[in-house]
């Protein structure tokens, strides 16, 4: 044979080969696959097993971020409460475990969740569940004095006789010595200033009634109706001035130490410290409620408030707090100076004409006087043991009611002949004729504030001359060495409701980094701005609530809203707003975006509304900013909390006249979903 022949293979030995050859690939290859494989799963079981995924994703959305450059994309996920990465669909649904929650968007606009910094859960929530839902609540706990009565009438003898009434027949119901609650409405619209205009005429201590003129609502007249009952009456809104019998003014003796004159203390005190005082239970269920209905609800995530006006709230929240059930975040603001100091002297009157003991006369008894003080001081101290996180944390100091002495207007005098609001509005001083600020206690506790490097906030702002005191008080304190221009942007003072400001004030607010609150009501009605055009005239338009200038100059604006959400009818509103309004945060940011009040069609200077994308930062970022905590709340950026909402309309493509519309669907804070609509 030769060579050439022998080496020849024949073609069966060649396809032997060949799938011999192949065989081995394959074999190969699923091996290779096999193990792809196992490493695959094993990864994803490690992944999940150090719970690496998501929590959660959104996807298919138009996400506004509110970033610094308005960063827009589709999806985001999020991680152990804050956001783990943002993008396309594509990008985020690969980051997805077998357990994480996927929310689909649907094309919808996704918006950080937005920031209330004014308002006052713990006092609306007296309204709430002492008010319109006492029946369903007392029921619920089976506590019958938690069920209270509401009086109507268009006239005071209408409501007088109806007050004795209801109150005989609580007190045969009830028995002896449990409490009676009444609250009062008056008139024949839905309007709380015609209300509060019938029922001043009742109250002795209200100004409409006037010092000295006999009044029928009185301590006298509940004792005698009611001597074996504590009785209050509440005569309306979330500020009312109140009326007790001596029952109740021993019950609030003997429960919180001292008694309450003040309405604004009253109806938190009565609820939550008094009547739930053995109720911790019931406390935490109700304060919760009050913060999924009225402020999750409304796609809020985060509010600010005081807490002094029960200071046994703090309790509440803390409770909720480490149980894992507080569904949103709060900015809280401790009381000081002036605000503090006239609420001692307030209490300090009552004790003494109950007791006689503590005249600060001539001779008067140091030590009782200061062991008094002492034991309300110590009792405000709030219950936040182990608190300062991502729930709860410190936006400064509040000095709300620091304005007596200060409030003024370089106004001209108005015509003694131009008609006057009817309730509740008086003259400004001529701040030409205003009293040294320097002996004036609100004025010298804020100026010791800033010279000590506290930021102080939640100061009312109802005059020109305010804003004048106030840059007084820092270019003061510059020229003393007290402080540094620097240090006075840092601290982001701030003001709240700011109805009038005269337009040669706007630019030192940008220059002090002054933040200032609006939330609209305050401008209209015979309320503060509203009175303030009636009495002065419309040649001060331009002073009221000048936000658009304010941004154009350099200073940041924050949005709140200062009044209950929850549409709970006329007869309960907390404060006096176009009906509108009532039950949507989105109808008090739209004024500021159309200047324009929907129950009268009035327009407050066209010039000063501000556009979409502004007013959206007024209601996250820059209010972030002015509790102090941007870097976490406000927007929504890799590493910060994951707190947003999905709306049912395009808030940016919409007409401004339509935002009153927007409801929200989902509000998320954390990643954890604290409001629901069935429509998403």
């Amino acid at each position: 044979m030769q060579p050439e022949q022998f080496m020849r293979k024949s073609p069966r030995t060649k396809l032997f080969r060949v799938r011999h050859v192949a065989a081995i690939t394959a074999a190969v290859l699923l091996a290779a696959v096999s193990a792809l494989a196992q490493s695959q799963a094993d990864l994803a079981r490690k992944l999940e097993l150090l719970k690496a995924y998501p929590d959660l994703i959104v996807v298919n959305g138009k996400v506004h971020t509110m970033d610094a450059g308005l960063t827009q994309v589709q999806a985001f996920a999020i991680k152990n409460t804050r956001i783990l990465a943002l993008g396309s669909n594509d990008d985020i649904r690969f980051l997805a475990g077998p357990a994480t929650k996927i929310i689909d968007a649907k094309g919808r606009v996704v918006l950080p969740a937005l920031i209330d910094g004014h308002t006052h859960p713990t006092l609306w929530g007296v309204q709430h569940w002492l008010g319109a839902k006492a029946d369903l609540i007392a029921a619920k706990y089976n506590i019958p004095e938690l069920k209270a009565v509401q009086v109507k009438g268009n006239d005071g003898v209408t409501l007088m006789r109806g007050i004795e009434r209801v109150v005989l027949e609580r007190a045969k119901a009830l028995g002896p010595s449990r409490w009676i609650i009444v609250w009062l409405h008056a008139g024949t619209n839905t309007s709380l200033e015609e209300s509060n205009k019938i029922v001043g005429t009742l109250i002795p201590r209200n100004r409409v009634g006037g010092a000295g003129i006999a009044a029928p609502l009185t301590t006298a007249f509940l004792d005698t109706i009611a001597p074996n009952n504590p009785t209050i009456i509440f005569t309306g809104g979330g500020t009312g001035n109140n009326v007790k019998n001596t029952r109740a003014r021993q019950e609030w003796v003997k429960v919180i130490g001292e008694e309450q004159t003040q309405g604004l203390m009253e109806a938190p005190q009565l609820l939550w410290e008094i009547l739930l005082k053995d109720h911790p239970e019931v406390q935490d269920d109700l304060l919760k409620m009050e913060l999924l209905e009225c402020i999750a609800a409304q796609g809020i995530g985060t509010f600010g408030d005081r807490y002094d006006r029960a200071v046994g709230v703090a309790r509440i929240y803390r409770r909720l707090f480490e149980k894992g059930e507080l569904p949103v975040r709060w900015g809280y603001t401790p009381s000081i100076g002036k605000n503090s100091i006239d609420k001692y002297l307030r209490l300090l009157a009552a004790e003494n004409a109950r007791t006689g003991k503590l005249d600060a006369g001539p001779g008067y008894n140091e030590q009782t006087i200061t062991d008094f003080f002492a034991r309300i001081f110590i009792k405000e101290m709030p219950d936040f043991r182990g608190i300062g996180n991502d729930y709860i944390w410190n936006a400064g100091t509040a000095n709300e009611g620091w304005e007596e002495g200060i409030t003024c207007t370089t106004a001209k005098a108005p015509p003694a002949d131009r008609p006057r609001p009817q309730y509740g509005f008086e003259l400004r001083t001529d701040c030409a004729q205003r009293p040294d600020l320097e002996k004036q206690g609100g004025y010298i506790t804020a100026k010791s504030a800033l010279q000590h490097g506290l930021r102080v906030g939640f100061m009312h702002g109802y005059s020109d001359g305010t804003y004048d005191a106030i840059f007084k008080m820092i270019e003061d304190s510059m020229a003393e060495g007290k402080i540094t221009l620097e240090q006075v942007r840092a601290l982001r003072l701030g003001t709240e409701h700011n109805p009038m400001i005269r337009p040669d004030q706007i630019e030192k607010f940008a220059k002090y980094n002054f933040m200032p609150g609006f939330n609209g009501y305050q401008v209209q009605g015979e309320i503060k701005g509203g009175a303030f055009l009636k009495t002065y005239g419309e040649q001060y338009m331009n002073w009221i609530a000048p936000v658009n200038s304010l941004v154009k100059a350099g200073a940041k604006i924050a949005f709140n809203t200062d009044a209950h959400l929850t549409d709970l009818g006329p007869e309960w509103k907390s404060m006096e707003h176009p009906e509108q309004w009532r039950g949507s945060i989105w109808a008090f940011m739209e004024f500021f975006a159309t200047r324009t009040m929907p129950d009268n069609g009035m327009i407050y200077n066209k010039q000063e509304a501000v556009d979409k994308v502004t007013l959206m930062k007024a209601a996250t970022i820059w209010a972030a900013e002015q509790l102090l905590n941007e870097k976490n709340i406000g927007s929504l950026e890799t590493g910060k909390l994951g707190d947003f909402i999905i709306i049912d309309r395009d808030y940016f493509a919409i007409p401004a006249d339509q935002i009153h519309t927007i409801k929200p669907l989902i509000t998320v804070v954390g990643g954890k979903t604290v409001f629901l609509s069935p429509e998403l």
